[in-house]
């Protein structure tokens, strides 16, 4: 790694470390001057020293160290997907609080990635923080919330009242526009340690990444209109790339996964459509027309869409978990959307019914002494996909989100030791490396992909060095088969990256679990479904076929990759030119 002072910048480092005034270019004191200092003799990270069993990688250590070394705390990582953005962020925070330099932390996310980051840091550096703590938040010392609330201004005024000093940004290509409130937040916010997240830090005009470097240093790229005429053709076309790369190594780290040279092992995906019985079959279509009758009785304000489908979700896993669901709705006459007495007539036409899938669950395990993971949503199902493995004498552990941090830990020490099959739930998908299986079984399908790419990440992420096989178990004539053309066909799912998915799926303002929600209650029969369904893949189709073409200009923009139209031609308005 080149050395980044010379023997006089040492030498002030030094005087800078003993509290001596020096003129650097960074108000560099006291601690701040030793880190530094410590770095650049040592070339080590002190932090980490407390945390024995975390292995980075060359190209994260690169980062970690220009972060702090080069740009002082203040850059944009912006790693390919999937090579540990995460976990640079995580040790480079570790590093300032080693030396006192950090002690109030603020990430802003997206809201689906709250809880994740919060598991990440908790497991792999030992790095406690509350989550979406509003009410005093001026008080807080390490706190995650999502980004969407954070700017509201009920919370803005609060987050904004007192000083940070780390203040980490994921997915901050969301910040690309500085009219917007998201921006205006992040850049008011009191903040001595900036980190912004992206693997795509220019979604569509490259004024979004002007717009990102000066979020961190105002003034780094002059004026909007002297950046214009030096490094812009036009608002998607860069020109005099050889000297914005140079200017942009200066606040901008970035590895790509060529680069890197590490192996990504595969993904071996097979499905399994299952048939159901006729009694299962006649419920589904029961259930699904008296949900829709709901459906169509409510006001738009009175739907809660979600918990609508619930039985229909665990209909599609197994008759236990809807058997169970249906037993409590009876006794507690509860439900707005399905009358007692159509919940009694499912109830007794799936009476004494086994679930189809229970019986190919041998099939989608195979034949073969290799570990598995068995996922499914549901506590109910996993009762009895437990019981019926043990009844084969599999050897089983037990993971889901009732277990205490200490049983947990005992479960998956278990399954690393003895056990052949981990059967869990959605509580297994997040925070667990689990490596050193490659089996993933995916009973039931989540109508959110997030969770079902949660999930497949637990063993194919990096670290892994053999292929991962997912086998998905499919109940046909339901909702599963429409979600599975949407996963394969329309995102494909199974093709991607860990952490793209985010990236791709966002449909209008909805989750695709509420397009879906919405999709099959506003449905009275297969057919309309199918239509509902194929104008939602459209949509999908068209978000997948963008970030490819914003992955192909942050290639050119910023990895000096020319890339290729049809035909073999290169694209020629993004030639990386010198002008």
């Amino acid at each position: 790694m080149e050395i980044l002072f010379d023997s006089r910048g040492l030498q002030l480092l030094q005087e800078a470390a003993r509290g001596l005034p020096v003129p650097l270019p960074w108000p560099l004191i006291g601690r701040e001057a030793e880190l530094l200092l410590r770095l650049e003799q040592q070339r080590g990270l002190e932090s980490l020293r407390a945390l024995p069993d975390l292995q980075l990688y060359p190209h994260q250590e690169k980062a970690i160290l220009q972060a702090i070394r080069l740009m002082k705390g203040r850059a944009i990582l912006a790693d390919e997907v999937g090579l540990g953005k995460t976990i640079e962020a995580g040790v480079i925070l570790r590093e300032y609080m080693h030396w006192g330099l950090v002690q109030r932390c603020l990430i802003l996310t997206p809201p689906a990635l709250v809880k994740q980051w919060q598991t990440e840091l908790r497991e792999k550096l030992n790095l406690s923080f509350t989550v979406n703590q509003f009410a005093d938040v001026e008080q807080a010392t390490r706190v995650i919330v999502s980004l969407d609330a954070a700017k509201r201004p009920q919370h803005a005024t609060k987050i904004q009242s007192s000083p940070w000093d780390m203040v980490i940004v994921d997915e901050a290509h969301r910040l690309k526009n500085r009219a917007t409130l998201a921006w205006k937040f992040v850049n008011q916010v009191q903040k001595t340690y900036l980190l912004l997240l992206t693997a795509t830090p220019v979604q569509n005009d490259l004024r979004e990444l002007y717009n990102l470097v000066t979020l961190l240093w105002p003034g780094k790229l002059q004026t909007f209109t002297q950046f214009k005429q030096a490094f812009m053709l036009d608002k998607h076309t860069p020109k005099n790339v050889s000297e914005l790369r140079r200017r942009l190594s200066e606040v901008m780290v970035r590895s790509t996964r060529q680069a890197t040279q590490l192996k990504f092992p595969r993904r071996q995906v097979s499905t399994i459509l299952v048939s159901p019985s006729l009694a299962e079959r006649e419920a589904y279509l029961v259930l699904w027309q008296k949900l829709h009758q709901a459906y169509l009785r409510l006001s738009a304000q009175e739907r809660n869409i979600l918990p609508m489908v619930v039985l229909l979700r665990e209909l599609c896993s197994s008759t236990g978990a809807v058997l169970a669901t249906l037993a409590h709705m009876i006794a507690n006459k509860q439900s707005r959307y399905l009358a007692e007495e159509d919940a009694i007539e499912i109830r007794d036409r799936l009476q004494n019914v086994t679930g189809s899938k229970l019986n190919h669950l041998m099939e989608a395990i195979g034949n073969t002494n290799e570990r598995a993971i068995v996922f499914t949503e549901f506590r109910r199902s996993q009762e009895q996909i437990v019981e019926r493995l043990r009844k084969r004498n599999l050897r089983v552990a037990v993971y889901h989100g009732g277990l205490g941090r200490k049983a947990k830990d005992v479960a998956i020490e278990a399954f690393r030791q003895d056990a052949q099959i981990l059967v869990s739930t959605e509580a297994g998908g997040e925070g667990r490396n689990l490596q050193f299986c490659r089996r993933v079984i995916n009973y039931d399908l989540p109508w959110n992909p997030l969770r079902l790419e949660q999930r497949i990440g637990r063993v194919h992420r990096l670290g892994q060095t053999r292929d991962v096989l997912v086998v998905n178990l499919v109940l046909e004539d339901t909702i599963e088969s429409h979600i599975l053309y949407l996963l394969e066909k329309k995102i494909r799912m199974f093709e991607q990256v860990i952490g793209e998915l985010d990236l791709i799926l966002p449909v209008n303002r909805r989750s695709l679990e509420m397009e879906l929600a919405h999709a099959l209650l506003g449905s009275d029969n297969n057919s309309v479904l199918a239509r509902q369904i194929e104008n939602l893949g459209a949509q999908l189709s068209a978000s997948r076929r963008r970030y490819d073409q914003v992955n192909l200009l942050n290639q050119a923009v910023l990895d000096g990759v020319e890339p290729e139209v049809p035909g073999g031609a290169t694209r020629g308005s993004w030639q990386s030119v010198d002008k």
